[in-house]
């Protein structure tokens, strides 16, 4: 079922996937393509639609991961409490008092994260940051057998910010957790939509990779499975804007437009490729941003690498406070980004990637 921008941007924030248990998410995205193209699965939990243009190849594929940063219980203390490993990364800082959902095998619980009361601290342990390893969920249970028998948490069920989608005082900020990558999955949807309606001189195949932040291991297996010719990986990008960071560290703000990565810790991107994206900017008479991002990276990293290499490039929404409970995007920086991407797909025949190919 066909959503609009507002309210598929609200079901994709709001839907729990961390690594590995991206199950609901992929479903989602199935049937918001399931008009657009034929959806496929790959074995390990990548969606992927194929919408079929004039011609067989080039193939272009769209990935966007469609997991979320999170934890999995590894452990329940007799007293009830849940100790957490993390999927994918989290900087301890934000954990703190932060309240979580525990996805147990008989339904969703809530849960809070907490550590030993600051009055019964030390000196010298107030004056230190509780690292995660000190941290604790606690989910109101009053032992284990509860905790476990009654509550039904398991080792090995995940665990999710309980953080729902807002519009905020200004209604194009858009505010909630997950937009790295549900921003970006959502870029791919809506750009297959308009695909499935516009002239276009390939094959795309659209693909919301799993299990991204632990290793980009969707793309692995989807690139495989895909074979493209050439690839355009959605992402977010981290905004600058914000108190404390210099334009040297990131000079990206909400608002400013798309963004092309220059650079990111995993890829290069294909210079042809990252150019003609600028100029695709250009006329359309956008505003674009430029991110160079040297810790991280993106599917990309295991897609341009495969096979004899594949030319890729990395577009991005702006985000603010990614890896984090709460994030926020802007809608007008969204819905180019979906514009763009759209128009560059359709560039995209024989010709114009026999051409970024080295000569």
């Amino acid at each position: 079922m066909k959503q609009s921008t507002i309210d598929l941007l609200r079901d994709l924030s709001n839907l729990d996937g961390p690594p590995g248990y991206e199950a609901d998410v992929a479903r989602y995205v199935a049937e918001q393509l399931s008009e657009a193209g034929a959806v496929s699965y790959d074995n390990l939990g990548s969606v992927i639609c194929q919408v079929e243009g004039s011609a067989d190849r080039p193939r272009v594929m769209l990935a966007a991961h469609i997991d979320e940063v999170g934890f999995m219980v590894k452990h329940v203390t007799e007293e009830g409490y849940l100790l957490l490993s993390p999927l994918g990364g989290w900087w301890d800082q934000v954990l703190l008092a932060q309240a979580m959902t525990v996805l147990t095998g008989k339904g969703p619980i809530p849960g809070v994260f907490a550590s030993k009361a600051p009055h019964l601290l030390t000196d010298e342990e107030r004056n230190k940051v509780v690292k995660r390893q000190d941290m604790f969920l606690d989910i109101g249970a009053r032992d284990k057998e509860q905790a476990t028998e009654k509550f039904g948490v398991l080792p090995g069920d995940a665990v999710v910010p309980a953080t729902k989608f807002q519009q905020m005082a200004d209604p194009d900020m858009l505010m909630g957790k997950a937009w790295d990558d549900r921003a970006g999955v959502g870029v791919m949807i809506e750009t297959l939509r308009a695909l499935a309606k516009k002239k276009h001189a390939n094959t795309v195949y659209g693909v919301g990779t799993a299990q991204e932040e632990v290793g980009l291991r969707g793309a692995q297996t989807s690139v495989q499975t895909i074979a493209p010719d050439v690839a355009l990986v959605l992402e977010v990008s981290i905004c600058g804007d914000v108190p404390g960071t210099k334009d040297a560290e990131s000079d990206v703000k909400l608002g400013g437009g798309p963004t092309v990565y220059i650079f990111e810790g995993s890829a290069i991107p294909n210079l042809r490729l990252r150019d003609m994206a600028i100029e695709t900017c250009k006329q359309l008479g956008f505003e674009y941003q430029v991110s160079a991002l040297e810790r991280g990276g993106t599917d990309a990293g295991r897609i341009h690498v495969h096979a004899s290499g594949v030319p890729s490039l990395v577009l991005a929404v702006p985000a603010r406070h990614i890896h984090a409970h709460t994030g926020i995007i802007e809608l007008n920086d969204y819905r180019q980004t979906v514009e763009l991407t759209a128009e560059l797909v359709c560039k995209l025949d024989a010709d114009t990637v026999a051409s970024l190919r080295p000569q």
